[in-house]
């Protein structure tokens, strides 16, 4: 049976949100609530907030965002004044996404309504090299951070190699950006995230790396590819609460390092970002297997995607054609060579992130996968009945 519950959230619409249950015809109101537009509102209050809740709520939200404003003058500071000037007097100076520096053309500042033109004056080397010299090293990757922040900083190269444009991304640790799914990971359910680039799956996982070390006192860790969960530099960001983190020398070496965690950390959770390859695929699948939880993210736009990846299937479960009987395909009133799942999924729940506003969450990945792969047999079905009448 297919089950999932669809998250709406809209910042701009009613100050009184609603949950919808495609299978169920009930609409569950929520009291009002104040977010930032990356904020998922959670699926289950267990309880009123209390007064001195809330005032502890805002006081630490205050400090988060002071901590965030001095966090982006840090990476305003990679910027000449000209730049940085018309960044800060920008109306949606918070909300800021990237800014890009490409050599020869003029600046551009990316905000939530749109791009922005900084100065008129085009890029040159001299602004780009006073830029570089004040972030990390640039990995294999061609990103670079800065130091105990979660800003990204990412170079395009020419042929011969030299740095002729930049994009400098902030990174914003939400706190509480991952409450929706609480009760999904508080028992020690494994977890996994999809969806297209820019939809907040990083900021998620963090929080719920966060959560888990601080709220559950459970032994996390996380392997950290690109630096992107907890930051740049030896120290890692706030963000992250208590978990641990380890760094991953090169892109290649991440299946190695999710086994050396495992085996020497004698971690209880395991939080991985940007699973793409069949060989970390099997290294998730070996590590669930040993009892540990799983939080992790994976190229792709929805569970389907998975499930036709010959790299990533395995991580629901993998995919094999199968051959009835005559008697069990008639039983089923489907076609003798059928897909099914080749055995157990290495994570328990899915979640669909559709966009910063909306996620749709699968409680019984298996149970998800099983009726894909029921629906993708009816489609070919169908395609095949198609060509054969248009012949």
């Amino acid at each position: 049976m297919l089950s999932f519950a669809l998250v709406h959230l809209h910042p701009s619409s009613s100050p009184n949100p609603q949950f919808h249950f495609p299978h169920k015809n009930q609409i569950l109101p929520i009291q009002s609530l104040n977010f930032s537009p990356f904020t998922v509102i959670p699926t289950k209050l267990l309880s009123k907030p209390s007064f001195s809740r809330l005032l502890s709520s805002v006081s630490s939200s205050s400090l988060v965002a002071d901590d965030f404003q001095v966090e982006l003058g840090r990476l305003l500071s990679l910027l000449p004044e000209e730049m940085r000037r018309g960044v800060s007097e920008h109306p949606e100076y918070s909300n800021l996404i990237e800014v890009v520096m490409d050599l020869g053309r003029k600046p551009l500042a990316r905000f939530p309504s749109g791009d922005f033109i900084l100065s008129d004056q085009p890029i040159t080397l001299g602004d780009l090299q006073q830029a570089t010299s004040q972030v990390g090293d640039f990995a294999v990757d061609n990103r670079a951070g800065i130091s105990r922040t979660l800003h990204r900083i990412s170079a395009i190269r020419n042929r011969k190699g030299a740095i002729i444009g930049l994009t400098c991304r902030v990174g914003r640790a939400i706190s509480g950006s991952a409450n929706s799914l609480r009760d999904l990971v508080k028992d020690g359910a494994s977890l996994l995230l999809i969806g297209p680039p820019g939809v907040g799956k990083t900021t998620i996982i963090r929080d719920i790396a966060r959560m888990l070390a601080n709220d559950y006192r459970k032994r996390v860790m996380i392997v950290d590819t690109s630096n992107e969960i907890g930051g740049d530099g030896d120290i890692p960001h706030a963000g992250i609460g208590n978990a641990r983190r380890m760094q991953v020398p090169h892109n290649d070496m991440q299946h190695k390092v999710l086994i050396e965690a495992v085996e020497n950390h004698m971690p209880q959770v395991i939080v991985i970002d940007e699973i793409g390859t069949k060989l970390e695929a099997m290294a998730a699948s070996t590590i669930a297997q040993r009892g540990i939880q799983l939080v992790a993210t994976a190229h792709g736009v929805t569970i389907e995607n998975l499930v036709m990846n010959p790299a990533l299937e395995m991580l629901v479960g993998g995919v094999q054609s199968v051959t009835l009987g005559d008697e069990e395909a008639s039983r089923r009133r489907v076609q003798k060579s059928v897909l099914e799942r080749k055995g157990p999924s290495s994570f328990s729940c899915g979640v669909e992130i559709i966009s910063k506003a909306e996620l749709r969450v699968h409680p019984d990945l298996e149970a998800t996968v099983d009726a894909i792969l029921a629906g993708l047999l009816l489609a070919e079905k169908d395609v095949t009945q198609n060509m054969k009448f248009a012949r």
